[in-house]
């Protein structure tokens, strides 16, 4: 009979040259993937046996068998699953990831362009690509498979990673699927059983069926056997049974007093399938109304892999030995999407969807328990190892403070775990809340801070005059999130005392880029006479200069005024107060981007001025001399613009540029006349 041809279904040539050039340092990737195939179809046969008795071989055991034949130059991959009929073979593995192929092919052309290091390898098997990574290390592939289906034939898929594949009839009398690489000329390292062990360990050491390595001999090799086996029948020793190379115990049904460093490590390559090393683990288990054994590891690091789906994450859940759901996003909000783990509970049915998992009561009491245990965990940290809680900060604390903005329910919580830098920190240090609020002044009942762009530019702000002068500490954020988080931040509650005398004082948060209120309506008429004297005060050229710098600017401020906070600031731009503030403003603006691509109009503001700042006096006076002197107009302008420009609301700062020359060269001009008069 003559072999049967078929096209692939994808540009299979451009997917292996792209897959070869991006994965080749992590080569070994194909054997983790073909062993979960194995373990997909040993998982079917398993839930099939249940229901159905008449299936082909319904008696052999669930197994892998990794083959390893130097003489052939083989690798085998061998499984008691369930099984491919011809159409499936055609289907499987003759379409590639169908339309995801070409997502595929355009993010990690993109990807392995700008650096082939960072190459997330978990992310064929999200393309369905992951069969194809054998042809990183095999010139020809050949599967032979028979289905678990009574009366059909057994048959040959042979491809050489080119443009097509046949499919013959093969001679396989036992259910199940051997995948026969013929590997290149160097890649005979994966002939040696201690390299294959050694990466069933890394990958696949906890799935739910034994793996076995058979390593045949050369002649040479059987020839040696032969006279052990002779010595050991003349000795009477027994031949052992061969044990699976996996680790069919889950690690996370052992006591933790009897797991070691490297199984945690070993287990949490595995779970999250990364590189890296874990920062902390959680083991935990529960023995009461609600039951289940858990093991969640914070990473030592915040990559999150290259091109992960935004619901790719969540702890893998188990129930009864058998996997539900990779991904339980319900175990824990999404803020802490960077906790990889499993959790296993004989109190979750079988048969659990993602629609009644939000709903089921014992999930629900579990996530309640998963959070007290992490916020438990957290805090010992804190405790014991500050420094190590530091680099958890690093790494994480931008998902903190996601769960800050979004998460009413742990929102005042997670204000314990803040950290920050101020103006009171160096250039390492971070504070947190405890101890701005321990730190603070007798009379000081508020927690000042202020959102910018960079910690640097924020030191300098005209915005901390008053607070640097009187010694107050005010909190620097500077990352975009932080415009969330103060959206919805109000109040920071610190328990005083204990027992009787405990209570629970509260500190609303202030930013200091806001005018003093307005007092009058609240205010005694001792107070408003006071103002009104404190006005009065106010010279009539400066109040003149005040209305002028209110025609100038016009539309673009509120008013114009003096302010007693600037110190060596000429002036700032100042939120009125119980408006809008600036988080808001920034929050809204991104938003407005984002949703309908228009710029969001930043409110208008307060010009504050400061009347003893040489810059401000000299203005007034050349203002008192001459009102209409051509220099004040692009110098007030100038002012207001520098002002937005160091809150991060310029729009576009090179506009600036030839009014800056203008001023420039009437500078010039007023020099070379005062040298030319004398």
């Amino acid at each position: 009979m003559s072999e049967a041809k078929y096209e692939f279904k994808a540009e299979i040539q451009k997917l292996l040259d792209i897959l070869s050039r991006s994965l080749y340092q992590h080569s070994e990737i194909f054997l983790r993937e073909l062993i979960s195939n194995s373990v997909d179809a040993l998982k079917k046969i398993h839930f099939i046996s249940l229901t159905e008795k008449d299936i082909q071989n319904p008696d052999l055991p669930l197994k892998i068998e990794i083959i390893l034949d130097p003489n052939e130059n083989t690798l085998t991959v061998k499984d008691t699953g369930v099984g491919m009929t011809k159409e499936e073979l055609i289907e499987n593995l003759g379409t590639i990831a169908g339309s995801g192929s070409q997502k595929f092919l355009e993010q990690l052309s993109q990807r392995e362009a700008k650096d082939k290091e960072k190459v997330d390898l978990d992310i064929i098997g999200q393309f369905g690509v992951g069969f194809y990574s054998v042809f990183m290390v095999a010139n020809k592939v050949q599967v032979v498979s028979k289905s678990y289906i009574k009366g059909e034939d057994s048959y040959q898929w042979q491809s050489e990673g080119t443009g097509e594949f046949t499919i013959d009839p093969a001679e396989k009398n036992e259910r199940g699927t051997e995948v026969i690489l013929y590997l290149k000329e160097d890649e005979h390292d994966f002939l040696h059983e201690h390299r294959i062990k050694s990466i069933i360990k890394k990958y696949s050491n906890y799935v739910s069926f034994p793996i076995y390595v058979t390593e045949i001999k050369t002649q040479e090799e059987e020839e040696e056997e032969k006279d052990k086996k002779e010595k050991k029948k003349e000795e009477k020793e027994e031949e052992k049974e061969p044990e699976p190379v996996n680790d069919l115990e889950p690690v996370w049904k052992k006591n933790p007093n009897d797991i070691s460093e490297e199984e945690y490590k070993n287990f949490y390559h595995f779970i999250s399938n990364r590189y890296d090393d874990y920062s902390h683990v959680i083991h935990y288990n529960i023995d009461g109304a609600v039951q289940f054994r858990s093991i969640m590891f914070i990473p030592e690091s915040e990559t999150l892999g290259f091109m992960r789906p935004e619901d790719d994450y969540g702890l893998t859940l188990y129930t009864k030995n058998v996997m539900v759901m990779k991904h339980c996003k319900e175990l824990f909000p999404k803020w802490l999407r960077f906790i990889s783990g499993v959790l296993e509970s004989d109190d979750i049915p079988l048969n659990i969807s993602r629609e009644t998992v939000q709903v089921n009561r014992v999930m629900i009491k579990i996530n309640k328990l998963l959070m007290k245990k992490f916020f438990n965990e957290l805090e010992d940290i804190i405790k014991d190892d500050p420094a190590k809680y530091q680099k958890i900060w690093d790494e994480f604390g931008i998902y903190f403070k996601e769960g800050i903005a979004t998460d009413p329910l742990r929102s005042e919580k997670l204000l314990n775990y803040l950290r920050f830098k101020s103006t009171k920190t160096e250039k390492d240090e971070f504070r947190s809340l405890e101890d701005y609020v321990n730190d603070m002044k007798d009379d000081q009942e508020e927690i000042f801070y202020l959102v910018g762009e960079n910690i640097n530019s924020m030191k300098m702000s005209p915005h901390l005059g008053y607070y640097e002068k009187n010694d107050i500490e005010v909190i620097l954020f500077d990352q975009p999130i932080d415009n969330f988080v103060m959206m919805n931040v109000r109040n920071y509650h610190k328990t005083i005392g204990e027992g009787d005398e405990k209570e629970t004082k509260i500190y609303p948060f202030t930013p200091v880029d806001v005018t003093e209120p307005k007092k009058d309506t609240e205010a005694t008429e001792g107070e408003k006479e006071e103002k009104k004297a404190e006005e009065e005060e106010i010279p009539e050229k400066t109040k003149n200069f005040l209305e002028h710098i209110k025609s100038i600017l016009g539309e673009k401020i509120v008013e114009a005024k003096l302010s007693e906070r600037l110190y060596d600031n000429p002036c700032r731009l100042a939120n009125p107060s119980g408006g809008m503030t600036s988080s808001m403003q920034r929050a809204m603006r991104y938003w407005s981007l984002r949703q309908s691509g228009e710029e969001f109009q930043i409110p208008k503001k307060i010009l504050e001025i400061n009347p003893e700042h040489s810059l401000m006096k000299g203005l007034i006076e050349i203002y008192e001399k001459d009102p209409k002197d051509s220099k004040i107009e692009p110098i007030i302008m100038q002012l207001f613009e520098n002002c937005l420009l160091a809150e991060g609301d310029l729009p576009h700062p090179s506009l600036m540029v030839p009014r800056i020359n203008n001023i420039m060269e009437m500078l010039i001009e007023e020099a070379q006349k005062k040298n030319n008069s004398s």
